[in-house]
């Protein structure tokens, strides 16, 4: 019984999923020294896209043919592939470039998503337009801490998922929990807050209060939730880490993931329904709209650091509905570690060095974020934004 549930709501989900449309954008709107350049958009292919010299142009810089030059490095694309390179590195869009007559056309997600991740102290996207950051920064505001919750996934009667070796996931995250928080406790401008730090359940809407449960009124600036991933034929071979934010998933595997792990809310009062509700997370999404942005950037700052790290597969930056992050009032992300369900990297992450390592290159994510997040808000706070 409980897989048709679950296999109607994935149903459910991916019909919301793919039949949900951006709203039309007819341009794109680029504010560079001073002025506003109004960029073209096409949606001939369903979604929007512009051409590459018009918006290089807009946002100054150098191109020729399927190239533009950017900060002394060179973005090659390739008629009808989703793929980029800069340099060596090599990204993925979630749909591809097209020939429309002599133009190349590129998704609009190119500027409005990759560059502002990629470029976070040049670029922003804020009210619908991409936005040149000036090269000096204003005073900023006086600030004496950043507050962070971490979020070991699962806890007392929630296991979470159970390894091909026993392993349990609640045991794993709240190690790694423990390590991180320990970690950027060093940092003296960093106050902690874990969402459980014992074997005990936490519910979803709890876990990014954990400053508020603990009496204290500020916002935190920064959730961050960790889990361990499994596919349901165990042992598998899956491998590696990835990084999700809130927002409907892309791809069957993402809303897979988060259906996985939303299976926890059966353990809280009130059931599952909730959390398998498409429309639920559709306005979630909605109303996270003003954190999305940050949120894709700690999930992208954090990516970059256990790829520097660890020795896993990097599964990258993905976006999905997951019920934890749901009503989260700051940039928030779920972290999946690795496979239980995968022998070898149950071992790793059963090793109390491995947990460490995990713990390390977090930390490494959350004191670059904030540098960069800091000078964000000093701009914002600086404009009257």
């Amino acid at each position: 019984m409980r897989g048709r549930i679950v296999s109607a709501a994935l149903a459910a989900l991916l019909a919301a999923t793919l039949g949900w449309a951006a709203p039309l954008l007819e341009n794109l709107i680029v504010v560079r020294d001073g002025s506003s350049f109004a960029v073209p958009v096409e949606e001939e292919r369903g979604y929007p896209a512009a051409r590459v010299g018009a918006l290089a142009d807009a946002l100054g810089y150098a191109h020729a043919g399927y190239l533009i030059r950017m900060d002394g490095e060179s973005v090659r694309f390739t008629a009808g592939s989703p793929f980029f390179s800069v340099g060596e590195q090599v990204y993925q869009l979630a749909n591809p470039t097209y020939a429309s007559g002599p133009h190349l056309m590129i998704p609009a997600s190119w500027a409005l998503e990759w560059l502002p991740a990629a470029r976070p102290r040049q670029w922003s996207y804020m009210d619908g337009r991409l936005v040149e950051r000036p090269s000096v920064m204003v005073r900023p505001p006086e600030r004496d801490r950043w507050l962070v919750v971490i979020d070991p996934g699962h806890g007392g009667r929630d296991p979470g998922t159970i390894g091909v070796g026993g392993t349990r996931e609640k045991d794993v995250t709240l190690a790694i929990g423990k390590q991180l928080a320990d970690r950027l406790r060093r940092e003296s401008d960093i106050d902690v807050a874990l969402s459980r730090n014992r074997d005990t359940l936490v519910s979803f809407a709890d876990r990014p209060r954990a400053f508020q449960l603990r009496g204290r009124d500020e916002v935190p600036d920064l959730f961050i939730s960790i889990h361990a991933n499994s596919m349901p034929r165990k042992p598998h071979s899956a491998r590696g880490f990835e990084t999700y934010f809130l927002a409907i998933a892309r791809t069957d595997e993402a809303l897979q993931v988060a259906l996985r792990e939303n299976e926890s809310l059966r353990f809280e009062d009130g059931g599952s329904a909730a959390a398998l509700d498409p429309l639920n997370y559709m306005l979630t999404d909605l109303q996270s709209t003003a954190n999305l942005q940050e949120s894709r950037l700690l999930a992208t700052s954090i990516n970059r650091s256990m790829v520097a790290t660890l020795s896993g597969p990097d599964l990258g930056v993905k976006q999905g509905p997951f019920q934890v992050l749901v009503g989260a009032t700051m940039p928030a992300v779920l972290v999946e570690v690795g496979y239980l369900s995968n022998r070898s990297e149950e071992r790793l992450l059963r090793s109390s060095s491995y947990q460490a390592k995990i713990a390390d290159a977090l930390a490494d994510a959350v004191v670059n974020y904030l540098a960069d997040y800091g000078q964000r808000v000093w701009f914002s706070y600086g404009s009257g934004g």
